[in-house]
């Protein structure tokens, strides 16, 4: 969407294209929507924003790149018009059908009578709202923004009630998640304020008629189901409320979930466009179009205005089979440059020769680009995307350069709306091309296969595959495609004629799948799979029930926790697709296995699984240490707590804190090829913190809990990896015949600091793994002896109160060890007389530590 520029004030009776919102008044808003026309509506974007309809689903819309691109000729369509019209302008108390079916074959017109219908009653500003479905068109495919793009077009047309729709859209939580019934939104945001306003414009309604909702192509709609529902709505609604000043035109397709609902209703007037079709309206349209073109080319003139003779006409006119989609694609097959080096005088006889119907139309029009190389990836790419794509788009989805896209497009103008321009979409004419190309029984070796899905998923994790690797702020047009609709390629792949095998297909289809994922992601692809297979985020019962438990169930972290655990390494974008593929194909408990068996049987063998024990290891670093934005007073350059970085990075520290000592033995002691001093190397962590604020104690209550008796078999689990680490340690030094390296214990301390919520941290900002080893051993340390401050608090106080401090302890702790005992806290903080708070879980603690 982009800003939209200042209002033109001069009125105008029809709005559409970049002036869509000319002669509103005291509006003014954020984005521009083209859906219909704009007067009156609220004085700020909010509605707007809100509703977020769909740009180009309107009567208004460009038409050349947003089919249908239907209209009705001059002196065409008379009789059917005058049909719709009586029936719309008719008072509600005299009819009170409030819906209208206008239906037919594929071709009759429907489009261009809706269109008409449009723009005759928004000029009379008595339109409501409109909408043109349009299969493989995104958004107006499906139901998702339906019910609010017609809403927002509503409260513009009819300004009272912009105010109950924004009520209702606010009110109602979710009233426009894509998940939420249809009927249920158009209830509460178009129905309900409409019927409000019917009282309040009563004399008004009954001089100007009801308003008109105009929906085209309803067969279109991908979601057949909540269009039922929605039908079935909207007709007990107006059987309930048959004085709402509210009409609607429906034209489609005779398909049987809108026949059986349709056909059978008092509240619907039903129109077969087969009785309002004849061939002279076929003829009327066809000469207007040869005349207008003979005005605009001096070639055609030239050819005379016997041109096609009449034996010539009367066979094209006998050749649509009242089809005027028919009729249409005959005459920009035979008027509009192809490339071919032929005339229209030349290509006249073509079409005279080819078999009546569509088919030989559509075969005949494809010949004339299919010898040329890439032609059916083309052809394939636009029967088959889930929305349609720019040349550009084409181009970079399937690989090949944008000219050979134009070579195989340049040709089709006949039967494809080729844009002028390489950013525009590329669309269909007619939707009937893409059932042509969907059937291989009319198509024959033209077919665009369901199998050819397979081509685009893999395209789709080239495409964001090589995205993820460049560092560009701008998101090409093919990069939002394959990132939105990789998902749906994939799930077509069970249409595939042969997947009701379930065992043998899904296995073959899973493992090419699997090999073409590797090849777009080489090197990313091993790491984020041998990581998923290693690690099964399982937490211990005790600890999970602690104050620590995160507030979502293990199983949500599967895929979100190896995401955000792996994206030191590898981007998120390219991890979450590796991983839903693989969730996608093999879904269930099994998956590990099944990915573990496939890495074992892949060709070329991959690389050991227990070599990524290593890479768990250094990975763990940046999930279980913060480098501190600046060092703290006493020097604490480096904390170890949860990275922060979402709602599933504590789930990853806990789990790390009671694991990663686990996976350095593994690594140490089963893969003997890993150079051992990669785990001495030094390197930055990737996350920054502030100073630590209160809330973030969660290793304070952690070691507190495995302290207490209760927890001994978490504590056990935990000291027993520290001391499993140490032992591979051992023992890897004596097989490398080389010194045990040096654990740094000593930078890391419980920083006490007055003013300084207690924390872990060190004095190293770029740790190595034996420093998060040491981090590790200071933790059981303070776990086994009890030394965990929980808080430090002090109060102004001179230099004789802290001489009485000194004394005090002195007088208290151990006179051998100089530490404080449990038993004599009371006595100690009793001769302080509140002027030093100190709380020490749970037992003795070094005066030298809390002086300094």
């Amino acid at each position: 969407m982009e800003s939209m520029k200042e209002q033109r004030s001069r009125p105008s009776p029809m709005n559409e294209g970049p002036h869509f919102f000319q002669g509103a008044r005291e509006f003014n808003v954020n984005n521009q929507y083209n859906i219909g026309e704009q007067r009156n509506i609220i004085n700020s974007g909010t509605l707007l924003d809100i509703l977020h309809p769909i740009p180009n689903a309107s009567y208004a819309r460009n038409r050349k790149t947003s089919p249908p691109d239907s209209s009705c000729l001059p002196g065409t369509r008379k009789d059917v018009l005058r049909k719709v019209v009586d029936w719309v302008d008719s008072s509600l108390l005299l009819n009170d059908s409030h819906v209208m079916w206008l239906y037919g074959y594929v071709g009759c017109g429907k489009s261009a009578i809706a269109q008409a219908v449009a723009e005759r009653y928004a000029g009379k500003k008595r339109l409501a709202a409109s909408f043109f479905f349009f299969r493989g068109s995104g958004d107006r495919s499906r139901v998702a923004r339906f019910a609010a793009t017609v809403a927002s077009q509503v409260a513009a047309s009819i300004p009272s009630t912009a105010s109950t729709i924004e009520a209702a859209a606010k009110a109602h939580a979710g009233l426009l998640d894509p998940s939420m019934s249809l009927g249920a939104q158009f209830k509460h945001l178009v129905y309900d304020p409409i019927d409000a306003i019917k009282w309040a414009k009563m004399g008004l309604n009954m001089l100007k008629g009801p308003y008109l909702i105009v929906i085209d192509g309803l067969d279109e709609c991908d979601d057949r189901e909540e269009i039922a529902s929605f039908i079935d709505h909207m007709l007990e609604f107006f059987r309930k409320n048959p004085r709402v000043p509210l009409r609607f035109l429906i034209t489609s397709r005779v398909e049987e979930h809108l026949r059986t609902r349709l056909n059978s209703s008092s509240q619907v007037h039903l129109v077969s466009l087969v009785d309002h079709t004849s061939l002279d309206d076929i003829a009327a349209a066809m000469r207007a179009s040869f005349d207008l073109a003979a005005k605009h080319d001096r070639i055609i003139a030239s050819y005379g205005n016997q041109w096609p003779i009449p034996s010539d006409f009367d066979q094209l006119v006998q050749h649509t089979g009242c089809s005027f989609i028919f009729m249409a694609t005959i005459i920009k097959f035979i008027l509009e440059p192809a490339g071919d080096g032929l005339s229209p005088l030349d290509r006249l006889p073509l079409v005279l020769n080819i078999d009546p119907g569509l088919d030989g139309l559509y075969s005949q029009t494809l010949a004339r680009s299919r010898h040329l190389h890439h032609f059916s990836d083309i052809i394939a790419t636009i029967a088959l995307v889930r929305e349609p794509l720019s040349v550009i788009g084409l181009a970079e989805l399937l690989n090949i350069e944008t000219f050979k896209v134009v070579e195989v497009l340049v040709n089709l103008h006949a039967i494809l709306q080729v844009p002028g321009d390489d950013h525009t979409p590329v669309t269909l004419c007619h939707t009937s091309l893409r059932d042509f190309l969907l059937e291989e029984c009319r198509s024959g070796s033209l077919c665009a296969s369901v199998s050819y899905h397979e081509q685009l998923t893999y395209q789709c994790f080239r495409v964001i595959g090589n995205f993820a690797k460049k560092d560009d702020d701008k998101t090409p047009e093919s990069s939002n495609y394959a990132a939105e609709n990789w998902r749906y390629h994939l799930e077509q792949l069970s249409l595939v004629p042969g997947s009701t095998k379930p065992a043998e297909y899904r296995k073959h289809l899973a493992m090419r799948i699997i090999s073409r994922l590797r090849n777009s992601y080489l090197g990313d692809f091993d790491q984020v799979v041998a990581c998923y297979i290693l690690m099964d985020f399982d937490l211990p019962f005790s600890t999970a029930m602690t104050t620590a438990k995160p507030t979502f169930p293990p199983v949500v972290c599967d895929i979100e926790g190896h995401i955000e655990f792996l994206e030191p390494y590898v981007p998120a974008s390219t991890s979450r697709i590796i991983l839903e593929v693989l969730k996608l194909l093999v879904d269930g408990p099994n998956m590990r296995r099944f990915l573990k068996d496939v890495w074992n049987e892949f060709t070329p063998p991959l690389t050991d699984l227990r070599s990524f024990h290593c890479t768990i290891v250094t990975l763990g670093r940046h999930h279980l240490l913060c480098s501190l934005a600046s060092p703290s007073p006493s020097g604490l350059r480096m904390r170890f707590a949860e990275s922060g970085r979402s709602k599933y990075s504590r789930y990853i520290f806990l789990w790390l804190f009671f694991n990663w000592m686990n996976y350095l033995a593994l690594a140490l002691n089963d893969d003997r090829a890993f150079d051992w001093r990669r785990l001495s190397e030094e390197t930055p962590i990737t996350v920054y913190s502030e100073n630590p604020s209160t809330d973030e104690r969660m290793l304070q209550e952690l070691t507190q809990t495995l302290y207490m008796k209760n927890s001994r078999e978490d504590k056990e689990h935990f000291l027993g990896g520290v001391q499993s680490a140490l032992r591979a340690v051992h023992r890897r030094a004596l097989w490398e015949q080389s010194p045990e390296p040096r654990m740094p214990t000593e930078e890391w301390r419980w920083e006490t600091t007055p003013g300084i919520v207690v924390f872990f941290g060190s004095t190293n900002f770029k740790p190595s793994c034996w420093n998060v080893l040491a981090a590790f051993i200071k933790l059981a340390e303070s776990m086994e002896w009890g030394r965990v401050p929980m808080s430090v608090t002090y109060k102004p106080v001179n230099s004789g109160q802290m001489r009485h401090l000194q004394n005090t302890w002195v007088r208290c702790a151990h006179r051998e060890t100089g530490l404080l005992q449990p038993y004599r806290f009371a006595t100690f903080f009793g001769h302080l007389n509140g002027i030093f708070e100190v709380k020490i879980y749970p037992a003795e603690y070094n005066i030298h530590k809390v002086l300094s």
